[in-house]
């Protein structure tokens, strides 16, 4: 089923009730501290089969912060077609429960917990991950020759904050809104294919992998064959570039502009909390990059087209590089706020540039962008939700290039000093958690030795 299109109207929020009653909508848009996020843990097995088969079990852990009658998962890959991942069924420890598909991508699950009550709850689940040619989105739940890209492929606890937050999946931005958790993977793949995930990969036999991480929002997995690797480190962090072999150079540079960029941020805001940062080059489609915790994947038709744009190509991982910070580690919701992360690591990666003498470039960039992002779609501001860019129209330029030039309005006001202090503390007070616009504007007026009213009118509206 295609995703709604939900123009400027607010999206779907489900609060707690009968399993049956769950369809009410709530017009609030509330953010998430996000109480359970640090205390879940995911236990998956997920098995890939060579035609595009993928089944498996998700048993989910964790404290219900409220009396929840039930839990909403996610399905985020149902979004292009029920078939794609669905529910098969609910186990409360070893009791069957009661299930129901909300919408394709939404399922709640009975649930009788208190606030306050621990719970364990599995879900099985199949689906069939589609051809890239035949595939919809950005290709980030889809198999070619040579990758298998499984985004979200598995039910995710949508997070809580007093009602659910889940909306509907929409064919542009970031869908996924999802809190913190441990993660134990056991994952068979065909013969011939290794995994790059987030955590870290250990071969228990042929095709037999188990994959382990801490503090991750979301698990990130893409399969691949005929890849070649090269690694580096940057600091204690080992970052590992993988490739295919026509892509040499291209593969190399990519991982050259990581481990500098890591280098860049990380003198800014202290080192990312990893050990690992995998980047791999895979075909995508209306996305450059796409980031989760520990891996970036970046689109294979920018290597291909390299060296041919020596701005585009670095941004592409700078950018996704920054994202380590401001999602992998400080949350938002990415739907209701898109600028938050988006907006943050735009204007961090251009720190890449600055410490290469190449701002002024980026300023240009940025300041083209945005216009053009303006006049595609005049009604939308930076701070603008998703469903308020119908057709994905200015999104890119005002969200992330506007974006990136209000934060460098508000460093201006500020001084570098105040300005880096603010961010370090927003870094600090938020991380593992999922922090609101209203929290991070807080703490840059906290910090700044001038007020910055004017400059949140003029830029964001507010």
């Amino acid at each position: 089923m295609a995703p709604p299109t939900l123009g400027s109207q607010p999206p779907f929020r489900w609060g707690p009730g009968p399993l049956l009653a769950l369809g009410a909508i709530l017009l609030t848009v509330a953010l998430s501290d996000a109480a359970v996020g640090a205390a879940l843990r995911y236990e998956l097995a997920i098995s890939v089969a060579a035609g595009g088969g993928i089944s498996g079990e998700a048993t989910v852990h964790g404290t219900a912060p409220a009396d929840w009658p039930e839990a909403v998962f996610r399905l985020y890959p149902a979004a292009h077609g029920a078939a794609c991942l669905t529910v098969t069924g609910a186990w409360v420890g070893e009791t069957e429960v009661a299930w129901e598909s909300i919408e394709p991508t939404t399922a709640a699950v009975s649930l009788a917990a208190n606030a306050g009550d621990s719970f364990s709850l599995t879900l099985r689940f199949a689906g069939r991950i589609p051809e890239l040619v035949s595939s919809d989105g950005y290709g980030t739940y889809a198999r070619s020759d040579h990758a298998i890209t499984l985004s979200q492929a598995y039910p995710i606890l949508a997070p809580w904050d007093g009602s659910w937050i889940a909306y509907p999946v929409l064919p542009w931005g970031d869908a996924i809104v999802a809190d913190v958790a441990a993660y134990v993977v056991e994952l068979t793949v065909p013969a011939g294919w290794i995994p790059v995930a987030s955590g870290t990969e250990t071969e228990v036999s042929p095709g037999r992998y188990r994959i382990e991480g801490d503090n991750l929002r979301e698990l990130g997995l893409v399969l691949v064959r005929g890849y070649w690797v090269q690694t580096a480190a940057a600091g204690p962090l080992e970052v590992r570039s993988f490739f295919l072999p026509e892509h040499e150079t291209a593969g190399r540079t990519a991982l050259a502009v990581t481990v500098a960029a890591i280098d860049v941020f990380t003198r800014h805001f202290g080192p990312p909390s990893l050990t690992q940062l995998d980047v791999v080059s895979v075909p995508l489609r209306l996305a450059a990059g796409v980031e989760y915790p520990g891996l970036i994947l970046a689109g294979e038709g920018y290597y291909s087209r390299y060296p041919s744009d020596p701005l585009f190509f670095p941004m592409i991982f700078a950018h996704e590089v920054a994202h380590q910070w401001w999602y992998a580690e400080v949350g938002s919701d990415q739907v209701a706020e898109p600028w938050v992360d988006e907006a943050l690591a735009t204007y961090t990666s251009g720190l890449y540039f600055q410490a290469l003498d190449r701002f002024a470039e980026i300023l240009r960039y940025w300041e083209t962008s945005y216009a053009q992002g303006r006049a595609r779609n005049e009604g939308a501001r930076i701070a603008s939700p998703v469903w308020d860019f119908p057709g994905g129209e200015g999104y890119g330029g005002i969200v992330y290039s506007g974006g990136a030039l209000f934060f460098q309005a508000v460093r201006e006001r500020m001084g570098d000093d105040a300005f880096f202090h603010a961010l370090r503390r927003y870094r600090e007070e938020f991380r593992w958690r999922i922090a609101s616009g209203a929290e991070l504007l807080a703490i840059l007026a906290q910090e700044s030795p001038s007020p910055l009213d004017d400059l949140l009118a003029a830029w964001l509206g507010l």
